[in-house]
């Protein structure tokens, strides 16, 4: 979570006319900070963005829990079509250590939505094969990858049989109680914003595996639940999986074309922090978390 000078950065987008912000921190169960803006009152359901990377990362280890899943074996070992080295194993992939790149080739961050044409047939039949060639002959170092989530979502679907949604369902999401958690962007409760000539801004809809990189959505309160629940989840461990450590905070954000998240909390799981943000610059969720801890901390 990077903790800069927000008064020297522009926070609202150039392109969206809308803009919104909600966030809430939570001190040994109350509520020490809260705002909620009116484009994400509920029912709006919200863009998690890469914070949906912690889901998958936890459905890969409670299936590790269960013998399952190897996280030590090649991730040849579930796509042997996708002839990569045999020490990049399960476990980089969670670690955004694999070697792989942050995108496949062919992203077109130009079009509507970029991950439109990454349905599982296409990710299977044009992705998978070309995973060696784009590998960089590395393991161990940190290098940030949405490829990589969406191989590890293709890994434990194979290895399964079920598709990502019912695993992270199944494996965490109803075990948490978020019943307002989804993978559907219904058309009646999806965020709209609106560009600043009025048209209404289309949304990116995360398909195929990349559904376990950036694909779910929520109720502001659900992702605050997420927040508090997993915190405090007895399988979570003592290092939580798929989470970024900054000084004595777990976190994550999530950024999609127009919206902002940032999920984080303590060892302990008494304080947490959420920040989601509308029609706001790449980041402003980050240095909004930023600033809500500092001045939680300074309490």
């Amino acid at each position: 979570m990077r903790d800069v000078d927000e008064s020297r950065r522009t926070p609202v987008s150039l392109t969206v006319r809308d803009r919104s912000i909600a966030y809430e921190v939570r001190r040994g169960g109350v509520v020490t900070a809260t705002c909620v803006g009116e484009l994400q009152q509920p029912p709006t359901l919200l863009e998690w963005g890469s914070v949906t990377k912690t889901v998958t990362a936890q459905v890969a280890a409670r299936l590790a829990e269960r013998g399952e899943l190897d996280l030590a074996a090649p991730v040849t070992t579930y796509l042997p079509d996708a002839e990569l080295p045999t020490w990049v194993d399960v476990s980089s992939l969670m670690s955004h250590t694999s070697g792989l790149p942050r995108l496949p080739q062919g992203v077109p961050f130009a079009a509507a939505d970029p991950y439109a044409r990454f349905t599982t047939t296409y990710f299977d039949e044009h992705v998978v094969p070309t995973l060696g060639t784009l590998h960089d002959g590395t393991v161990g170092t940190w290098r940030y990858s949405n490829l990589g989530y969406a191989v590890l979502t293709r890994v434990v679907e194979r290895r399964t049989g079920q598709d990502w949604s019912g695993l992270a369902r199944d494996l965490v999401l109803d075990p948490l109680g978020l019943d307002e958690t989804t993978t559907w962007h219904d058309p009646e409760r999806i965020a709209r914003l609106h560009t600043w000539t009025g048209k209404v801004r289309s949304t990116w809809v995360d398909t195929g595996p990349f559904i376990g990189a950036g694909g779910l959505l929520s109720t502001f309160d659900d992702l605050c639940r997420y927040a508090q629940r997993i915190a405090a989840a007895p399988w979570t461990g003592h290092r939580p999986v798929g989470w970024m450590r900054s000084k004595d905070l777990w976190w994550h954000n999530g950024h999609n074309r127009d919206q902002g998240a940032l999920v984080g909390f303590d060892d302990g799981g008494a304080t947490t922090v959420v920040v989601h943000t509308l029609g706001h610059r790449f980041g402003t969720a980050d240095h909004k978390a930023a600033e809500l801890i500092r001045a939680s901390s300074s309490r």
